[in-house]
């Protein structure tokens, strides 16, 4: 079977680790990259060995000079809009890295235009696609845990990445928290109904805007979820994942740096052993991006499916701003 054709545009840090996905896929072939920088096109270029001709500063220019079934969209989050619609406008689907957009607004505007172009739409959320939550996700869902009431997640983290990240407001939710609150939709089978947010500078704060939140969030069906997230961590730091604590009415569900434990006595928990997925994170979204595109089937991470775990970063934002509780729908009208 001959494989699908896919523009990759943004080849930085991340676009370097989507490019080397593509590279290992047998669905898809890399059929140009587009970045705004020489430098970082050539390297890329270099290490795929992508032919001069097929490498693009402009994203207009590659879609006119190529070709292609899809668009692999791993640019900034302030960029999506443009990139997204450009690529809907030349009949493409795409792919795109999370956030789906920087603003509500935004996020509507790609989500509709990929609609009425009839074009696929799939947002790279691809912590859901890791042994641990996939397990998490089947054990919930056999009732084995029982009816869930409430739920603590723990992330602490003390990255310096410069750049545009530490220049954003509330770089820790708008960019990564939104990882933490799509997983909640994903394993509890639910969206998030509102909000409560409190913000927190830190004295030692390296970054623009505050980086640490606490936040309470209500799901629809009656969970309610405590998250508490840091990106100036100072000490010992949970994984990327975060550390988890799902109580139902049979027991405990625990994720502790990554693995997964069950409890259901005060001194005592045991390990879950893990699925076996042959592919995971960026390879596992490739396939499934591929698999959507044959079957017609809406993906699991479309675009509109992923507006309420975007609008629950700007709720949260708002939450923490106005010091109330939010609804969701008020980001989402």
């Amino acid at each position: 079977m001959a494989k699908k054709r896919i523009i990759q545009a943004g080849l930085g840090s991340m676009g370097l680790c989507w490019s080397d996905r593509v590279a290992e896929s047998k669905q898809w072939e890399a059929e140009a990259y587009v970045d705004p920088c020489p430098d970082t096109l050539k390297a890329a270029a270099a290490r795929h060995g992508m032919p001069a001709e097929r490498c693009f500063t402009s994203l207009d220019a590659a879609l006119k000079a190529v070709s292609a079934e899809a668009l692999l969209d791993v640019t900034p989050q302030q960029a999506r809009k443009a990139v997204c619609l450009a690529a809907f406008k030349h009949g493409l689907h795409v792919l795109s890295e999370k956030p789906l957009a920087d603003t509500m607004r935004n996020a509507r505007a790609v989500v509709d235009a990929a609609a009425k172009a009839k074009r696929t739409y799939m947002v790279a959320q691809n912590y859901r696609y890791q042994p641990v939550f996939q397990t998490a996700k089947r054990f919930i869902a056999s009732g084995r845990l029982g009816a869930i009431g409430y739920v603590g997640v723990s992330f602490h983290k003390g990255p310096h990445f410069g750049g545009y990240r530490e220049e954003m407001p509330y770089p820790l939710v708008l960019d990564m928290s939104i990882h933490h609150f799509d997983l909640m939709r994903c394993l509890l089978g639910s969206d998030v109904r509102a909000v409560h947010a409190a913000s927190v500078n830190a004295p030692w704060n390296w970054n623009k805007g505050e980086a640490t939140i606490m936040a309470q969030l209500e799901m629809i069906g009656g969970a309610v979820v405590n998250y508490f997230g840091s990106w100036v961590s100072t000490g010992w730091e949970s994984a990327w994942n975060a550390d988890w604590r799902i109580e139902g009415a049979k027991g405990v569900l625990i994720i502790e740096r990554d693995l997964l434990y069950f409890s259901n006595s005060a001194g005592e928990r045991r390990a879950v052993p893990l699925i076996r997925m042959a592919r995971e994170h960026q390879a596992c979204l490739l396939e499934l991006f591929g698999k959507a595109l044959d079957s017609g089937a809406e993906p699991e991470t479309s675009g509109r499916n992923n507006l309420n775990s975007l609008a629950t970063t700007h709720a949260v934002v708002r939450a923490a701003k106005e010091r109330r509780r939010v609804p969701v729908r008020e980001l989402m009208a």
